[in-house]
């Protein structure tokens, strides 16, 4: 499939009122790069006044302005609700508002360098890369993420000849025996927590809950599960990568140890 990105290189503000207009309508990925100045009202306020800037707008209405240096936005919408754009005399105005919490922010452009559109196609998974004995411990410090009211009471706990990564009760004071993927989970994995849960009652004469934790699970894993009376809880991986950096922050490094002790 051929993708078709359109450039326009030093629009009149008339011609950049047709291009934007029609691309915004089109749910188009939009850049535009010029000298503007910016408003915004909201749960505050603030004015911006004139530089030279790229605005964004993707293709599910998120709106940035960026400045020329800096990786965060100055001004932003995760979404709007209404896209708008009209000429005034010498500036070419846009203006998007989002609904809920009700905040607008107006982009005055006083002369634009280029504009480009065009539709992306991002099926892409996005992996982060942490290992299991990572997230492990991150939702051994926070089992809420697997489940309201669950204590975890070991790690690594041995179980047959094997080792599981986690183990507690929940909030019935059941066992629970809980494997984790940091990759699509398949059918081998939740034979092997089944293999835990079936020694683990065994040896102790009472059954535990069985649960699959990991990002994605597929379909032939889904199926075994439910065969087999065990459980799988999807993570998000960016919320688990939050906990780690905070985590991170709060225990430090021993450089910043060293710092602190002059």
């Amino acid at each position: 499939m051929v993708k078709l990105i359109k450039t326009y290189l030093n629009p009149t503000l008339s011609e950049a009122l047709e291009i934007i207009s029609k691309a915004v309508s089109n749910k188009e990925l939009t850049i535009i790069v010029g000298e503007c100045s910016v408003d915004y009202q909201g749960r505050s306020e603030s004015r911006l006044t004139p530089g030279e800037r790229v605005i964004i707008i993707k293709q599910d209405g998120a709106f940035l302005v960026h400045r020329p240096t800096g990786y965060s936005p100055v001004n932003w919408q995760p979404t709007t609700s209404i896209i708008e754009t009209r000429l005034d005399r010498d500036k070419l105005i846009i203006m998007a508002v989002r609904r809920k919490p009700r905040e607008t922010i107006w982009v005055y452009l006083m002369r634009i360098y280029a504009i480009i559109t065009g539709k992306l196609i991002d099926n892409g998974e996005f992996i982060m890369y942490m290992d299991e004995h990572e997230i492990r411990d991150i939702l051994y410090e926070h089992p809420e993420l697997i489940e309201d009211g669950l204590k975890i009471m070991e790690k690594e706990k041995k179980i047959g000849e094997g080792y599981a990564d986690l183990f507690g009760v929940d909030a019935r004071k059941t066992p629970v025996i809980i494997e984790i993927k940091r990759v699509t989970a398949t059918r081998e994995a939740i034979l092997q927590l089944y293999n835990y849960v079936q020694t683990y009652q065994r040896q102790t004469g009472v059954k535990p809950r069985g649960i699959l934790v990991a990002p994605t699970i597929t379909s032939s894993a889904i199926e075994s599960a439910y065969k087999l009376g065990l459980e799988w809880k999807e993570i998000n991986l960016q919320k688990i990568w939050k906990y780690k950096k905070d985590r991170n922050r709060k225990h430090g490094t021993l450089f910043d140890f060293f710092k602190n002790e002059k």
